[in-house]
């Protein structure tokens, strides 16, 4: 059951980045971005066995993401450039209440620019805007080594490692958890 009840914003600006909601219209240039990163996204991404997918299942998707985004609880977005897609994001239900979860991944091109980290500071701010979020997480396998450096140059503090089933071919099956609580954040 979804608890967070406040109104998303569909649309973040950050710097030259655009965070936004996904449009059905969007759905080959996600393919586009998912297609020429799928290499690394099959490394670390469980959802990216199912790839590529055709512009009309990414619609299909979109339109899952549309309801999920309506019942409240799982808000994912797009992370554009100049209407380029360069990634993905969002915001996920995943732990307890109270708790939003940030998710990314970056096209291959554009990998090494910020734009994950970027992102995830945007989303924070947003997420901490809400008045029921009091924290914000990021996890990832111990190996992604990449993914770790955006919590740990935010300022989220490690909380817990524990043991999953790999879901990924480069996943070890160790999930680090990293949070940081709306004070943490103002703070820092």
């Amino acid at each position: 059951m979804a608890w967070l009840h406040s109104v998303v914003p569909t649309r973040v600006e950050c710097e030259e980045l655009v965070i936004r909601k996904y449009e059905r219209k969007d759905a080959a240039a996600l393919v586009d971005a998912v297609t020429e990163s799928l290499d690394e996204l099959l490394l670390w991404m469980p959802w990216a066995k199912f790839e590529p997918q055709t512009v009309s299942q990414r619609e299909e998707l979109i339109s899952t993401w549309d309801d999920e985004w309506v019942q409240g609880s799982n808000f994912t977005m797009g992370i554009f450039e100049d209407d380029l897609c360069v990634g993905g994001t969002g915001l996920h239900l995943r732990g307890e209440e109270g708790t939003v979860e940030i998710g990314y991944w970056v096209r291959s091109s554009h990998v090494g620019r910020g734009i994950a980290q970027r992102s995830s500071s945007a989303l924070a701010t947003l997420a901490f805007s809400l008045l029921e979020v009091s924290v914000v997480s990021i996890a990832h396998d111990i190996a992604n080594v990449r993914s770790q450096r955006v919590p740990q140059t935010l300022g989220f503090r490690m909380l817990r490692e524990s043991d999953r089933t790999p879901e990924a071919p480069s996943e070890v099956g160790r999930v680090r958890l990293w949070a940081i609580t709306r004070d943490q954040w103002t703070q820092r």
